[in-house]
């Protein structure tokens, strides 16, 4: 991960949660928005227990789900994603911006996953800052690597390659295209690019590319046997709001 994207995350996470739910029209159908840092600690209502007090009393046959955000606390990524997957009515997964870490966890649970074409999902181990001795350290160490076998799980789901495959992209830190995440089965549809205010000002470093790595292998091995990338209409409700243009600053 370059040294802009790593400061841009930092910025990210210090944004302020957003979380809306609305009705999309007259019937059973909602729109779930879900942007910013995730999890109680935030002091927002982007956690587990914020979601379920929104969802707990629905009676809707259709949920979609927009997300752009990256990241935040594993255990409300994967209590999100339960809910979701428990909820009776189907849900939509729309990845706005982009879905990262805790994000993805929450994105993998949907019966569809529609990501636009310049969006991105990125997987990786779980993560946690520590103070103290060695014996705290190592039993932090131990209980991260039992969080990762939760995290795993919830990808796995979904996820058309082998175990250790995921555990390699799992370790690599891995960002996906919206077709890459297709090809792997993290995702169903590849949508019409979202217009994405500022992203044309990054600078981008023409000698700053990614190496070769087990991604790009799986990628080419995968791809092939994946759905072809339909293209899908961008909701009207997403036109109409331009939701995603709070960030994604890639």
């Amino acid at each position: 991960m370059t040294r802009e994207l790593k400061e841009q995350i930092k910025n990210m996470m210090n944004k302020k949660s957003d979380i809306r739910f609305e009705a999309v029209e007259e019937g059973k159908e909602y729109s779930l928005y879900i942007y910013g840092p995730i999890g109680s600690y935030f002091y927002s209502d982007n956690s587990a227990q914020g979601i379920q007090r929104k969802l707990q009393n629905v009676d809707a046959d259709k949920i979609h789900v927009h997300i752009n955000s990256p990241g935040g606390s594993a255990f409300d990524g994967v209590a999100i994603g339960n809910i979701l997957k428990n909820h009776k009515a189907e849900i939509i997964v729309h990845i706005d911006g982009w879905a990262a870490s805790a994000a993805s966890v929450i994105a993998v649970a949907g019966d569809k996953v529609i990501m636009p074409e310049n969006t991105m999902m990125m997987i990786h181990r779980a993560a946690t800052f520590e103070y103290g001795n060695a014996t705290v350290f190592e039993k932090t160490a131990a209980d991260l690597r039992k969080i990762d076998i939760s995290l795993a799980a919830s990808y796995k789901k979904r996820f058309v390659g082998e175990e250790s495959e995921l555990e390699q992209l799992l370790d690599e830190e891995t960002f996906l295209t919206a077709e890459e995440a297709v090809a792997f089965g993290l995702a169903d549809v590849v949508g019409e690019e979202i217009e994405i205010q500022d992203l044309e000002d990054i600078d981008v470093d023409e000698d700053d590319t990614e190496p070769e790595n087990i991604k790009e292998k799986l990628v080419a091995k995968y791809v092939a046997r994946a759905k072809p990338n339909q293209k899908e209409p961008t909701p009207n409700s997403v036109e109409n709001s331009k939701v995603s243009k709070l960030f994604l600053n890639l």
